[in-house]
């Protein structure tokens, strides 16, 4: 947890989307999962972000619907965004910064090295930054933690972020390749472990596929991320002391998106969550 006196500007966290970077539906799917969610609104979903709530109000993520979500929490004034890494689901809000849209001001932006220069070789968002909408800053804080993980890492880096509160440590990891590279690089055996050695009590963890044949007509093995089923065999039953795992970042494929599944039941009956918006949580 945080240690007592440390600046804390946030003190809770909003979950202002549960979806992979397209959200749900998808554009161009045909699938019963996309057209289930046309017909019935309440089945469509958001990209994965985050509203960090205090003193001052930060969001995670700048998603196609960033507009969407601010309003669940009110349009809040925006002082800061974090940016885990720079796929364009996660970072194509960035233009509603500009002067076409909010026009803000000096706006931090807390992003990595790699992605700081993703981002100014871009003429578009180049010029958010030229004029002054957005401002980079450092990519830490007293609370904020980046933590390195791989995935696809051709273009700049991806980061998990933990939050640390004086309730709860919270760590969100919404993307990543596998499970073995991933303990690999951080040093530990398994994802318990490693989420004890961050004193984390709640996880906000990769979910976008259920299997490893989820995809049609593509190479799911281009678009690594760990299936929900092989980490659910890793982590087991939730016993006294483990975390809260809550699964979002969810492919519009993907069966968690419904309750009634028995793939959602399955996780469900093991302890572990699955995301919704408007979840909140304590720091």
């Amino acid at each position: 947890m945080a240690k007592k006196g440390t600046a804390k500007m946030y003190d809770r966290i909003t979950l202002l989307g549960n979806a992979q970077d397209a959200g749900r539906p998808q554009l161009g799917c045909t699938e019963k999962c996309c057209e289930d969610a046309r017909r019935n609104t309440d089945l469509s979903r958001m990209p994965v972000s985050l509203g960090l709530q205090g003193e001052k109000f930060g969001i995670v993520e700048a998603t196609r619907c960033i507009g969407n979500q601010l309003s669940l929490l009110d349009n809040s004034q925006i002082s800061e965004l974090w940016l885990t890494h720079a796929h364009l689901g996660h970072i194509e809000g960035l233009g509603q910064f500009g002067r076409e849209s909010l026009n803000s001001k000096n706006v931090k932006l807390r992003c990595s090295d790699s992605v700081v220069n993703y981002v100014m070789k871009h003429p578009i968002w180049k010029k958010l930054i030229e004029r002054g909408n957005l401002t980079f800053a450092k990519f830490k804080s007293d609370t904020i933690i980046p933590i390195e993980v791989p995935h696809r890492a051709q273009d700049f880096d991806t980061h998990a972020l933990l939050f640390k509160g004086s309730k709860n440590n919270v760590l969100f990891l919404p993307d990543h390749d596998t499970w073995e590279k991933t303990l690999d690089f951080v040093g530990y055996d398994n994802p318990k472990e490693w989420f004890s050695s961050l004193d984390a009590s709640i996880i906000l963890l990769d979910g976008t596929f259920w299997d490893s044949n989820e995809l049609k007509g593509r190479i799911q093995a281009d678009v690594p991320h760990p299936p929900v089923s092989e980490t659910l065999d890793l982590i087991g039953r939730r016993e006294d002391g483990d975390p809260r795992i809550i699964f979002i970042h969810l492919n519009h494929t993907n069966p968690l998106h419904y309750p009634n599944s028995l793939e959602y039941q399955k996780l469900s009956d093991l302890g572990w969550e699955v995301g919704e918006e408007g979840m909140e949580f304590k720091l």
